[in-house]
């Protein structure tokens, strides 16, 4: 499963831990068990096959139930979260983007997202603060970047600035912003034209390769 750059770092719910923790980390295990389906939630005997008029259905009586521990042994929290028919996919933060750290570009932070597999390796939407919090937070972005190709194959790329509930550009996704340009030539180009949007108070300054 794929996320873009704002479902890389937004929307997530970070576990706690107690008030009092002195030495907070956590010890993640995980499990997977065959249950049995039943209107009591609990195996009764036979289980009769789901019943669903998709002939291609392939429910059954029983079901594959994923579990997540994570306990701190600290402080001693500790939090369970199930799901039905879960799927483990391991690699790493290159591969997920987050965890990567972030890239300072024309005095800004850039966050990247997933590498696009279809294309060389690397990140192709960043999302962008101008300073480095721990953990990145909605409030904490001034932008976004994206890249595309040109008509020619090359690379281009598109910025959008100021997060507004009320922005043209990005509805539909979670942030929407208030400005956007495209045809950047470059990365740094991009960068520099959102950075100079929180200080021209709406004025739209010229750029490298940029155009309304």
């Amino acid at each position: 499963m794929s996320h873009n750059v704002q479902e890389t770092y937004l929307g997530w719910r970070e576990l706690i831990h107690m008030k009092d923790c002195s030495r907070p980390s956590w010890t993640v295990d995980i499990r997977e068990d065959e249950v049995y389906r039943s209107s009591y939630g609990g195996y009764r005997g036979p289980v009769e096959r789901h019943s669903c008029p998709n002939e291609e259905c392939e429910h059954g009586g029983s079901c594959l139930r994923t579990t997540v521990r994570v306990v701190c042994l600290s402080c001693h929290v500790a939090h369970v979260i199930t799901g039905e028919s879960g799927s483990i996919r391991s690699s790493t933060t290159e591969t997920t983007g987050y965890g990567e750290a972030p890239r300072k570009v024309g005095g800004l932070f850039l966050w990247p997202g997933e590498p696009w597999p279809w294309f060389d390796s690397g990140p192709r939407e960043w999302l962008v603060s101008r300073k480095k919090p721990q953990r990145l937070h909605e409030e904490d972005l001034t932008g976004s970047i994206s890249e595309g190709r040109g008509p020619r194959g090359g690379r281009t790329y598109s910025a959008a600035a100021l997060p507004s509930p009320t922005g043209p550009y990005g509805i539909g996704s979670r942030i929407r912003w208030e400005r956007a340009q495209d045809g950047f030539t470059s990365i740094t180009a991009a960068a520099k034209w959102i950075a100079s949007q929180g200080r021209k108070n709406g004025a739209s300054p010229d750029h490298e390769g940029g155009k309304a």
